[in-house]
């Protein structure tokens, strides 16, 4: 007759899996990242999330971070209003360009998640504390961050999870074409804060989403930069048809002083009525699944699809 197991030899020798999320693997993982290839013994449980990106997929994935840079130092604005809701009780950890050694450390990561371009000088402190998996997380297209999803859910063990959210996006994506007119105008898009207008280029998050859903961006990558500064003239030298803005509710975007200047009038864009203005916490600063799913729906609510004139709440009014 076998030995028999008692009850606590039984929960130790079960408790790492059952600290696991549903439906994660046990089994140790390897995935590419911007740093070369990084293998953890098994899936991460404890996680601390140095871009909003990350946080977003986290959440997404089924998993609580147990720690985020949504601080507000250094001039940040903190968490996406989206996501605030969310991220009550996680540990900040500083803000995304100032992280706190300190409170990553306090918070026990058996991983940290960090930006290629932000965390560029700092990741290598970063794994002096935990197995650090490098993205580039800001300047990252579409297409890198939905395959660092896939990798970030391989990571925390919910590989199933991250290929679901990733199926349901292009359904989304595909539904949302549906409304896209087609030969639709080609347009310019940009963040625009009180002193300047970041053209975000083909190779951008919102640049490529936007091509994703059926219009085409004027403005391919520039010197290998994904997002560059523009004056109003340089703008007024792209003419575009179509302009999307991306600005802050809480701030005066600069537009609304060259919206003052004979050459804001002579764009095409003015001209023709075709000014959308987007939340740019919602399109520029999440960069996350659950991100893309409010996206989409803007994209369709506010007629830029369609190319007809923007719908109440997506006007520019300077």
């Amino acid at each position: 007759m076998p030995d028999r197991i008692s009850p606590s030899a039984l929960l130790t020798a079960l408790l790492p899996a059952l600290l696991l999320a549903p439906g994660a693997s046990a089994a140790p993982v390897s995935v590419p990242t911007d740093r070369g290839t990084l293998s953890l013994p098994a899936p991460a449980r404890r996680v601390v999330a140095l871009e909003y990106s990350f946080v977003d997929t986290l959440l997404a994935l089924g998993v609580r971070p147990v720690g985020a840079a949504l601080g507000t130092q250094g001039g940040d604005r903190g968490a996406p209003p989206y996501l605030r809701p969310k991220v009550g009780g996680i540990t900040h950890t500083g803000s995304r360009g100032q992280p706190s050694l300190e409170a990553m450390a306090a918070a026990r990561p058996d991983l940290i998640l960090a930006d290629a371009l932000v965390h560029r000088d700092s990741a290598a402190g970063f794994a002096r504390l935990a197995p650090t998996a490098v993205f580039p997380s800001r300047r990252a297209d579409l297409d890198e961050l939905n395959n660092q999803t896939l990798q970030i859910g391989r990571l925390v063990g919910r590989e199933a999870a991250a290929r679901q959210l990733l199926a349901d996006q292009k359904t989304l994506i595909a539904k949302a074409r549906a409304f896209t007119k087609k030969n639709a105008p080609t347009f310019v898009a940009g963040v625009v804060t009180p002193t300047s207008f970041t053209v975000h280029t083909q190779g951008s998050f919102a640049g490529s989403f936007l091509e994703a859903v059926g219009r085409r961006n004027a403005v391919p990558v520039r010197d290998g930069q994904t997002q560059f500064e523009t004056s109003l003239e340089g703008l007024v030298a792209l003419n575009p048809q179509t302009l999307v803005l991306f600005t802050a509710p809480d701030e005066k975007p600069v537009t609304d002083t060259w919206a003052k200047n004979p050459l804001w009038q002579k764009l095409s864009a003015v001209k023709r009525g075709r000014v959308y203005t987007f939340d740019r916490d919602d399109w520029t600063r999440g960069r996350g699944p659950t991100a893309l799913k409010l996206m989409t729906a803007q994209a369709i609510e506010s007629r830029f699809l369609q190319d007809a004139a923007p719908a109440r709440g997506y006007q520019y009014q300077p």
